[in-house]
């Protein structure tokens, strides 16, 4: 066979497309005229709905007005909503939103390959390890599992940015601080997509730091380095942080949905990981990483002696995860801790399928380098057609005469055109007296002057209006919408003062005899928002600015020689 003599940019051609056809076979896998039924599909989808709706009006999202039980429900003021739009983007060109969804998924599946491509060849300045890894990480089965069985889309999303998140950390701390940048846009994008992702990744970090704090050096331009990096994410992300910490400082809100820690049983968890078990938990399956993650653990520890030093720690902290999401480990000492917030231990598997593909990818590797091109490439192509086939036998296991594919569970057309999507989590984002009350707001019960009467608001461009009739001058006013800082009201036209009513609604008083009554409640500020998005928009400048600087040094440098 002769011997392929590529240039690089053929080869990234090459890279690119080969990425285009994973992901179209991915979509072609996973698309179905229904979408699949998994742990929290209605609370994902309803809140891409919302999303999608301001998008077609031009606005911002804000309080949920067309579903969240029409309660005026901020899920995208607490729940970080900008990864969601390009599903957003997507329904403005395609108006039907199951064919949108899964459109959204392929620009994600690519999305997904593209920066694990990337992030791996920085790391490690090889293409095959690379390619290798990329593979691993995007056919593992946990990521499956979060995506269909637990459809939780943010936090799915979330690893699509980890790989460039920890090389951002890694060249901050460690190797070139003039790259703090991709810390920045990687760390930057999991805050304002997951915010457990974004603890879980705090914490992996100190890890790491405390392992290798001497190893900082030179420590000034590293620390200088890290300060760019902060201030910069900090303005990246402050369309979501600044109203977020406004409601979080305005009242007491519950912690959401609280959980007892407890690991996945030993056994139990060893056998659907050999399985590559991608089917719900209800079903009695436990969430696991995969067949290919636990061969890679294990064949670690006979390379490990050919490990340097950074990979011995990421292969170590990967099997030290993978162990202690299990029964092993005695989780019940954190319950009352702040690690509780996690909800569930099994959450960690996100770093023990990275860290893995790392070692994987690095293994591989090592048994093709003195190989030739040609057969180092037919390993690789064999490894991905491997790992793809263990993740589409999940796939398969897991949609088989299963729960995620009952045709009663999973959202089809006519659920969504006869608005039944079941509302979910209502309890998490209201403020702490709304609890006891909650019932009355889902049932749209409006006092005046403490009679109750039944009161439907509708949708305006993200606002919900109710219309009363016969308010007299002092009448007690209390709405089944939920108040929070940023909430505006307007009474035919015009503001009125109002405050928390004690079931943490919106109470006013009228101020003046009306016989019809239109009553409009919106959130936010045209102001705040405005100068929000300039920030974040300074934030991408000093970026791009630091990026071209450093071209230009480079340039002169070269010049000079």
């Amino acid at each position: 066979m002769k011997r392929l003599n590529t240039t690089h940019k053929s080869r990234i051609l090459m890279i690119l497309l080969g990425y285009f056809i994973v992901a179209s076979v991915m979509y072609l896998v996973f698309q179905n005229k229904s979408i699949w039924y998994g742990d929290d599909i209605y609370y994902q989808f309803q809140r891409i709905q919302g999303i999608s709706k301001s998008l077609k009006e031009g606005l911002f999202p804000s309080i949920s007005t067309i579903n969240f039980g029409k309660i005026g429900y901020a899920v995208n003021i607490f729940y970080p909503w900008m990864t969601l739009l390009p599903f957003g983007i997507v329904s403005l060109f395609n108006s039907n939103p199951i064919s949108a969804f899964y459109m959204g998924l392929f620009v994600y599946f690519l999305a997904s390959l593209l920066i694990s491509h990337y992030s791996m060849y920085e790391f490690s300045g090889s293409h095959i390890q690379a390619v290798v890894f990329t593979l691993i990480y995007n056919f593992s089965t946990y990521r499956l599992i979060d995506l269909l069985s637990r459809a939780a889309l943010a936090e799915y999303i979330a690893t699509i940015f980890l790989p460039l998140c920890f090389l951002g950390f890694y060249e901050t701390f460690f190797r070139n601080y003039h790259k703090w940048y991709l810390f920045a846009l990687g760390f930057g994008a999991i805050i304002l997509t997951h915010v457990l992702t974004t603890f879980m990744t705090i914490l992996i970090f100190i890890v790491f730091i405390l392992l290798n704090f001497m190893k900082i050096k030179p420590f000034k331009e590293h620390a200088v380095a890290l300060i760019k990096a902060v201030v910069t994410t900090i303005l990246l992300t402050l369309l979501y942080t600044v109203p977020f910490i406004l409601e979080e400082l305005f009242q007491r809100f519950p912690k959401p949905d609280p959980q007892i820690l407890k690991g996945l049983e030993l056994a139990k968890f060893l056998k659907v990981t050999l399985q590559s078990n991608a089917s719900r938990f209800v079903e009695g399956n436990l969430y696991n990483p995969g067949l290919i993650v636990l061969l890679i653990l294990i064949a670690g520890i006979f390379y490990f002696k050919k490990f340097n030093r950074l990979n011995k720690q990421i292969y170590v902290i990967g099997l030290a995860i993978f162990l202690i999401s299990t029964n092993l480990f005695p989780w019940h000492i954190l319950q009352n801790t702040p690690i509780s917030v996690i909800q569930y231990p099994y959450r960690l598997l996100i770093f023990a399928s990275l860290f893995a593909a790392v070692t994987g990818s690095w293994i591989v590797k090592n048994i093709v380098q003195k190989d030739d091109q040609e057969r180092q490439w037919l390993v690789v192509a064999l490894c991905g057609v491997l790992m793809f086939g263990i993740w589409f036998g999940s796939f398969k296991m897991a949609t088989t005469n299963s729960m995620i594919s009952d045709p009663k569970g999973m959202i089809d057309s006519s659920m969504i055109k006869e608005d039944r999507i079941p509302d979910s989590y209502l309890n998490q984002y209201v403020p702490k007296e709304t609890l006891n009350y909650l019932s009355s707001v889902t049932e749209h019960q409006m006092y005046v002057n403490e009679k109750v009467i039944t009161a439907y608001p509708r949708d305006d461009r993200d606002t919900g209006v109710m219309n009363i009739e016969n308010l007299r001058q002092g009448d007690d006013v209390n709405l089944p919408v939920i108040r929070y800082r940023l909430t505006r009201v307007t009474v035919n036209g015009q503001s009125v003062p109002f405050w928390t009513s004690t079931r943490g609604t919106i109470e006013f008083h009228a101020k003046q005899n009306s016989r019809h009554n239109r009553i409009v409640i919106s959130y936010g500020s045209k102001k705040l928002y405005a100068g929000l998005f300039c920030l974040t928009v300074i934030g991408f400048l000093i970026i791009w600015i630091d990026i071209f600087i450093q071209r230009r040094l480079k340039m002169i440098e070269k010049l000079s020689i």
